[in-house]
């Protein structure tokens, strides 16, 4: 008889989601993880006598998962400043909260706003993110990914046709020197886990040559270019008056999309536009929460299902602390099951299994990273979450795609696996000591607003 394998790590007893391609649900299975990869997974009698561990995870009453993949998450100046906007900013938003405060962010506020961003995820049972393209110093925001042992695909802040704010103007030639610089220094530190993406704020604020060097860049360095479009029906409808056709045409004309390139919101497309982006295969980050929280019209306007029905590829982002509040991709997905439910008065429309997909695997695809990350299948990269089922809102656990998104949230995650390392167990993170970060973030906080230029002003004041 074969002598049993030594591995690193065993998680048994628990029920296993493989988001495989089978798509199979094991009731009392086992994940068997050695040098940063699964090399087994099955019943958990089966993989017991095949693998000797060194380290052991009894994972009975947890559901055994691929961690999350937010595909559009900001995490540096926002993050500080959580709440700021008021509910009722709608698409003012950018001008009068966002730009603000990302023109007087220092890196070491970056640095801590990254931290705590990272902390958040990784308790949210978040293990990849793509970060929203505004990092203004990249290596501040590289360096928190890094020590959470997380992986984080960063962006670097570019544009070309603002002049305003001075501190975030930049040339053609500065923009994509930014991005070399990024690409250079950063793209695949912390062993791989650290990504650097390409990234404009808005096509509509970049010049023709600033975005096909962008896209240019990302096919050189085998990444991905990123960018946010269509989340207001205002600026399309500008587009339009002043172009005379829909953007995302002419971002088809450009040579801009394709399958390496993210397109964020993605609220207000007509046919032909919805036509454009499935044929280039060019893949999307739906943020619900913020479409509601900013009423970008998604419930009413939104294509996402015809999106699914048309084979593009769709994954979810929390997107900023001050649109979203919060960055729980569970309750991101709750809210992507039920909006076009409700909007469209059709109970088929995004059901639980493809919603998880959205949050897990179609992210990763996103992301370009599908090869090697979030299903569990031998050769995978072992990221993998844990989720406590001693809870009343999972007991009995009958469904498991209807718990994942309607009854769980992201206190239920109680540990989380990145490469094999154990980053969070038993809701403790090993990795950022969390009292110091929240009192350096309460002392930060005040000083960037008021650099900004921004005054807290909520309706109910804390006196």
């Amino acid at each position: 008889m074969n002598e049993p394998r030594a591995v690193a790590l065993l998680l048994s007893g628990g029920v296993v989601v493989t988001v495989d391609a089978e798509r199979r649900v094991l009731a009392n299975g086992a994940v068997a993880i050695d040098a940063g990869r699964i090399v087994a997974v099955g019943p958990s009698a089966e993989i017991e006598r095949a693998c000797r561990p060194a380290q052991r995870i009894d994972a009975s009453r947890h559901i055994i998962m691929p961690g999350l993949v937010d595909a559009h998450v900001h995490i540096t100046a926002e993050t500080l400043t959580r709440g700021l906007a008021l509910d009722d900013a709608g698409h003012r938003w950018m001008f009068d909260y966002a730009l603000p405060l990302y023109a007087a962010v220092t890196p070491e506020e970056e640095y801590a706003g990254a931290r705590l961003a990272c902390l958040e995820m990784l308790r949210n049972g978040t293990t990849t993110f793509a970060e929203g393209g505004t990092a203004r110093e990249l290596g501040a925001a590289a360096r928190a990914v890094a020590e959470a042992g997380l992986r984080g695909i960063l962006s670097p802040w570019t544009w070309d046709l603002m002049a305003e704010p001075a501190a975030l103007a930049f040339s053609t030639d500065e923009a994509v020197r930014r991005s070399v610089e990024a690409l250079r220094s950063h793209h695949g530190s912390a062993g791989g886990r650290v990504r650097v993406a390409t990234s404009c704020i808005n096509p509509a604020l970049c010049s023709a040559e600033l975005l096909r060097e962008l896209k240019t860049l990302a096919d050189r360095h085998a990444t991905t270019f990123t960018f946010h479009h269509a989340s207001s029906l205002e600026p399309v409808d500008a587009y339009v008056a002043k172009h005379g056709r829909r953007p995302f045409l002419d971002f088809g004309e450009l040579g801009i999309l394709g399958p390496n390139v993210r397109a964020t919101h993605m609220v207000h497309l007509d046919d032909d536009e919805l036509r454009i982006l499935a044929e280039s295969g060019t893949t999307v980050a739906h943020c619900p929460q913020t479409a509601l929280r900013l009423a970008y019209g998604a419930a009413r306007h939104g294509r996402f299902p015809e999106m699914l029905d048309a084979g593009v590829v769709v994954g979810l982002g929390t997107d900023g602390v001050n649109s979203s509040d919060n960055q729980d991709l569970f309750k991101a997905m709750a809210l992507a099951a039920g909006l076009f439910k409700d909007g469209r008065r059709d109970p088929s429309l995004m059901p639980a299994e493809k919603v998880v997909e959205m949050a897990t695997i179609d992210g990763a695809r996103a992301l370009g990273l599908e090869a090697e990350i979030d299903s569990l299948e031998p050769g995978k990269r072992a990221d993998l979450i844990l989720i406590d089922r001693r809870a009343p809102e999972l007991t009995p656990l009958i469904d498991v795609a209807n718990a994942l998104v309607y009854a769980t949230d992201g206190r239920n995650v109680s540990t989380v696996i990145v490469g094999g390392e154990v980053i969070m167990r038993e809701r403790e993170v090993l990795t950022i000591e969390a009292e110091p970060l929240y009192a350096e973030i309460e002392a930060m906080a005040p000083k960037l607003i008021a650099r900004a230029g921004l005054t807290p002003r909520p309706r109910w004041p804390i006196g």
